[in-house]
């Protein structure tokens, strides 16, 4: 049994999210995670949670179980997100819109609210908010999922101003190229186009992701709030 510190991770049936459960528990972190599937992650301090980041009972219930088995919550990480098919504005139906704005802003604020809800009561905490480089690239074809993700990265910054009275920091990683799944359902040409706009042309490790979040998270990083790291890119 782990007695880390203890991280909550939105997202982690593929992807970033598995790959970061993967990583944190393999530190000994208790890692708390939560997706609309199953997990595939066997790990000691792993536990897992079926929940939708967009249903406010849901996220109540999550928060609370966590509370209930590790006694509270050292680090957030809001990685859940939906990546809609590239499309341009004019030709991109409604549902579609509407389920991005739904997954990636509503689901990080109704996630950060409740966490921040108990970091408060425990007057310490750390809350991470995965943006992404779409945010950076102003890409043809992103215009819906990056406007999602310049949402979160304003939520994060006001956030961080109301929560800092209260022992808590709010700052945001913004990952450039991961070989996660959903990148991969794009296609080769895709990821060789985005590679080439960034500033470092390569893909990112997990390793790389965590190191960042891990640099957020320690307690010398105490007074480090409201910023955003953008990994691979020069924004």
């Amino acid at each position: 049994m782990t007695d880390g510190p203890v991280i909550a991770i939105t997202g982690t049936s593929r992807g970033i999210g598995l790959a970061m459960a993967g990583y944190f528990a393999g530190l000994n972190y208790r890692v708390a995670g939560c997706s609309r599937g199953p997990c595939s992650l066997k790990a000691a301090g792993y536990f897992h949670t079926p929940v939708d980041v967009t249903d406010e009972k849901q996220v109540r219930g999550w928060i609370r179980a966590i509370k209930n088995q590790y006694g509270g919550i050292d680090i957030l990480v809001c990685n859940a997100a939906m990546i809609p098919p590239a499309s341009l504005l004019t030709a991109t139906p409604l549902d579609i819109a509407e389920g991005t704005v739904r997954t990636n802003v509503l689901g990080t604020y109704l996630t950060c609210r409740e966490v921040a809800k108990a970091m408060m009561l425990q007057r310490s905490g750390r809350i991470v908010v995965l943006s992404s480089m779409a945010v950076g690239l102003h890409e043809e074809g992103a215009a819906v999922y990056a406007a999602s993700k310049s949402a979160v990265v304003e939520m994060t910054k006001v956030l961080a101003k109301e929560v800092a009275s209260m022992g808590i920091t709010c700052n945001v990683v913004a990952p450039s190229v991961f070989r996660a799944s959903a990148i991969e359902r794009l296609g080769e040409a895709v990821v060789k186009h985005a590679l080439e706009q960034l500033t470092i042309k390569r893909e990112v490790s997990i390793e790389e992701i965590c190191g960042v979040i891990r640099f957020f998270a320690a307690p010398e990083s105490g007074s480090i709030t409201g910023q955003v790291v953008h990994m691979g890119l020069v924004a």
